[in-house]
């Protein structure tokens, strides 16, 4: 299976960003980044953080899942940082790249299940994670988890 392969679809969408379509599904991506608040849709950047955040958060229930480790709600909060965003904004006098520096990800496990137990559904998500295990080779990945109650 080392040869498997995921293709999806990108159309562009006007005055700009793109739609992206996955076997049956799609959705719309803004620019690549915004640094407007109000900016009216996800940005590709926004989608990159969310699918570090979704890779866990569903990592961790397939896994306690199968290791009948009981989980009551699972959050992640992730948070991205540039090398130099002035670069994308293609300021003048900046230089290096707009690539993104870091990526840190809290991972909150509640649940009433021995501490070791979620440890270790934790441990298997680090080692089988397709999104973590590619980045961790090109930015700095900062991924901890914290068990609640």
């Amino acid at each position: 299976m080392e040869d498997t392969r995921w293709t999806l679809r990108v159309t562009s969408v006007q005055p700009f960003g793109s739609k992206v379509h996955a076997r049956k599904h799609a959705f719309v991506a803004g620019a690549p980044l915004s640094f407007d608040a109000e900016y009216g849709a996800v940005t590709a950047l926004e989608y990159l953080l969310g699918a570090v955040g979704a890779d866990l958060v569903g990592g961790i229930q397939a896994v306690a899942r199968r290791r009948r480790v009981e989980i009551n709600d699972l959050e992640a909060v992730v948070h991205g940082v540039l090398h130099n965003p002035m670069v994308y904004l293609r300021a003048v006098g900046e230089v290096g790249d707009a690539g993104i520096r870091s990526i840190e990800a809290r991972v909150y496990i509640s649940s009433f299940d021995d501490e070791a137990r979620v440890r270790a559904v934790w441990a298997e998500v680090l080692e089988t994670s397709p999104i973590a295990n590619t980045l961790k080779k090109s930015v700095d990945l900062d991924l901890t988890y914290q068990q609640v109650l």
